[in-house]
């Protein structure tokens, strides 16, 4: 009995047509990589816009925080006027009643409004940047 091998001759056009293909490969690849990282950029600009919109929202809230304090540092005051008045401590009217408490009252007033900032515009970049026909 005699068996013969026999190895077909197609395995070298493979080889040949892999390399044809080898340098398609690298070019997909590389975009791919590239549009990744734009990815990441844009997502990096996103990440820094949520952080500037969270300092001024933490701004806000403490300017928000300041002003009732004061209106209730007001309130107490205007309480404690009406109660001296009411107990007949105090003859004149309520508005002369303490004069220094409301002048310090009032520059504190003048204090907190020259230190408040102005609100920073909204940047609309941002906004601009989520519609699909600019992705």
């Amino acid at each position: 009995m005699h068996v013969e091998l026999v190895v077909p001759q197609t395995t070298k056009p493979k080889a040949k047509a892999n390399s044809r293909m080898f340098p398609v490969l690298v070019f997909l690849l590389m975009a791919c990589y590239g549009i990744m990282t734009l990815v990441v950029i844009e997502q990096g600009h996103v990440i820094q816009s949520q952080r500037n919109l969270i300092q001024q929202l933490v701004q806000d809230s403490q300017q928000l925080a300041a002003l009732r304090l004061q209106e209730s540092a007001q309130h107490a005051i205007e309480k404690k006027q009406a109660k001296a008045a009411a107990n007949g401590k105090s003859k004149s009217s309520p508005s002369n009643a303490f004069p220094a408490q409301k002048e310090q009252a009032q520059k504190v007033l003048s204090r907190k409004s020259k230190m408040e900032k102005q609100p920073l515009q909204a940047d609309d970049k941002v906004d601009r940047r989520r519609f699909p026909s600019q992705i």
